[in-house]
């Protein structure tokens, strides 16, 4: 075992030290360039997707060179256990991918935190092991893809797709790369056999390789779906093309002005003053406020974007460390040290990372903040309630501020917030009708003695998480006193069968795969539930899964299998629907039979 792990040390080492140089220099001339410890998410997304892509290359090629037929039978010939051969070709190709891909981060990090005054937090030194992690996860799935049955080994690309949409943070998404790495290798021991074409009898290993296989069938007709909007869309008929949008439907409240929307909501309403309203619309200033979906998170390996914002007056350049909780000041031309800043006088930590907005407007999950470059310090001007978080910075509406929580909006006084400096006091609070993670809009108008206030909720209604989408109006008189004043439902504009397809397809993987998205993820107040499915949409699940039942029956009659395994399969179908009746025909060729024989001529007896 030792030696064939040197032997592939040594057959990639020349393929290893390029990849490493190329690694370094680029990250080298980046960091000569700007700060790669404050880039936005998607500047790692992009080397996430690099080092990936280099991992299934490097697996791809391995074993392809090894899963020749010749090749395969003497590799596996040898004094050793399978498992052990396969623990020396991947443990060297993990070491390789560590050289390759983790140490020139660490080198870029050690020459940030030792010849720079940039900030490099612990959250930072965590990169290189998540990059590293990223490559093995793309190797493995390689060396799957190759050693696997070809028919359905490409479903490995599938798990670190994951990786995109986990909601964990820091070292929980660590802990999900490594669940991710801990799943592929379970598929490639399952695999590394003298037979890999061969479908394994043991049922952990079955459903091993068949979760992936029908999570690929699952969302493969489910992209699908957009062939169909793109007929739509050729045939004109598709409402988001239409130059007019359906009247009453979400796609028209989401492209709908702020004076529009307003009018909208309020064009059914029997209020006396409606009129006036209409009247006060038509010549007032509207403000709409979109909620935020994310917020900076403590030991988030990335940022959402870049913690920093400059002070051109005193020639600093301010950039927020998790790990010391305050901004850390550096000078914009020599670029050298020069302290830290926390809130207020005793420059105190913030209790969140905290987001630079604007040109001297900062906020995290729980507050507001202002910079003052004369007195060069941070004032806390907005301080939300306990068990509220941040849900929209401080935002113009009318002579006054408006501030939205997950809970809440609300309303700070302009002249104050102009003229002075100290921590402000709501004038009044609206609540909100709705879950925030659901809010797309709030349009607001300010009236002579108080506000109207549009609450539009569709967001979550293209993914099938929002079943019922509604506009909400709302009256806040000068005291803070809201009464609803319209209420509407919003139609959806698409079938509810196509919105939803991701349901009927198969509800147990739907729910397996928002459970694989919140792994390890700690809970977001910013997200809502998915709403309960319609009554259709359930009964065309059913009907999905007793089709899958009884295709599984006729099947599973055509392929090899045990008594027990076969009743096995076609109850498995029958819970989890149609994708796992793909699966039943891609992981079991049809059982092979031999020709009848052709009944010989018996002879005529005189």
């Amino acid at each position: 075992m030792i030696d064939l792990f040197k032997g592939e040390l040594l057959r990639f080492r020349l393929w290893a030290a390029a990849a490493f140089l190329a690694n370094l220099v680029v990250l080298g001339f980046l960091s000569r360039m700007v700060d790669m410890a404050q880039q936005p998410v998607f500047v790692y997304q992009v080397f996430g997707a690099v080092y990936a892509l280099a991992g299934a290359l490097l697996g791809l090629y391995q074993m392809g060179s090894y899963r020749k037929p010749n090749q395969w039978l003497s590799l596996l010939h040898r004094p050793l256990h399978r498992l052990r051969i396969a623990g020396a070709l991947s443990g060297a190709s993990a070491v390789l991918l560590l050289a390759a891909t983790a140490l020139p981060i660490v080198l870029v990090c050690i020459y940030q935190d030792t010849m720079t005054a940039r900030v490099v937090d612990l959250r930072h030194w965590l990169l290189p092991v998540a990059a590293w992690l990223i490559a093995v996860s793309g190797y493995l799935a390689g060396s799957y893809a190759m050693v696997g049955n070809r028919r359905y080994s490409f479903a490995a690309f599938l798990l670190p797709n994951l990786f995109m949409y986990a909601q964990a943070s820091g070292v929980a998404m660590l802990g999900v790369q490594l669940a991710v790495i801990a799943f592929l290798a379970a598929m490639l021991a399952v695999a590394f056999k003298p037979d890999p074409s061969a479908p394994s009898r043991n049922p952990l290993a079955v459903l091993a390789v068949a979760l992936p296989v029908q999570l690929g069938a699952y969302f493969l007709a489910w992209m699908l779906g957009y062939g169909v909007e793109l007929l739509w869309t050729v045939s004109g008929t598709h409402p988001l093309n239409m130059p007019t949008p359906p009247k009453g439907g979400y796609i028209e409240a989401d492209r709908a002005e702020g004076r529009d929307m307003l009018l909208l909501g309020i064009e059914a309403s029997r209020d006396p003053q409606a009129a006036l309203w209409r009247e006060q619309i038509a010549l007032s200033d509207v403000y709409t406020t979109y909620p935020l979906r994310n917020l900076p998170v403590q030991g988030s390996l990335t940022n959402l974007s870049p913690l920093e914002f400059g002070d051109g007056e005193n020639n600093l350049l301010l950039v927020y460390s998790h790990d010391r909780a305050r901004f850390v000041t550096r000078g914009l031309r020599d670029q050298r040290a020069r302290g830290e800043l926390g809130v207020g006088e005793k420059q105190a930590a913030f209790p969140a990372p905290t987001m630079p907005y604007g040109a001297t407007y900062l906020y995290n999950a729980h507050a507001a903040y202002q910079y003052d470059s004369e007195q060069q310090r941070m004032f806390e001007r907005v301080r939300l309630p306990d068990g509220e978080v941040m849900a929209s910075p401080p935002a113009p509406a009318g002579d006054n501020i408006l501030v939205l929580s997950d809970r809440a909006a609300y309303f700070y006084p302009g002249r104050e917030a102009m003229n002075g400096l100290d921590l402000l006091q709501p004038l009044m609070r609206v609540a909100m009708p709705g879950p925030v993670g659901n809010l797309s809009r709030m349009d607001v108008v300010e009236l002579l003695d108080g506000y109207l206030v549009s609450y539009t909720y569709t967001w979550g209604v293209w993914s099938g998480e929002l079943q019922h989408p509604f506009q909400q109006v709302l009256r806040v008189d000068g005291q803070g006193h809201a009464h609803e004043v319209a209420r509407r439902a919003l139609s959806i504009d698409l079938p509810s069968l196509y919105t939803n397809r991701n349901t009927w397809l198969s509800p147990v993987l739907r729910a397996i795969c928002l459970g694989a998205q919140d792994l390890f993820a700690a809970k977001d107040p910013l997200r809502a539930k998915p709403e309960p499915m319609p009554a259709p949409v359930l009964w065309l699940a059913g009907i999905c899964c007793l089709l899958s039942l009884l295709g599984a029956v006729w099947v599973s009659g055509r392929q090899s299998h045990s008594p027990r395994g076969r009743w096995a399969w076609v109850l498995l179908c029958g819970v989890v629907g149609l994708p796992a009746l793909a699966s039943l025909w891609l992981l079991y060729p049809r059982r092979e039979t031999l020709p009848m024989p052709a009944p010989s001529a018996q002879p005529v007896a005189a």
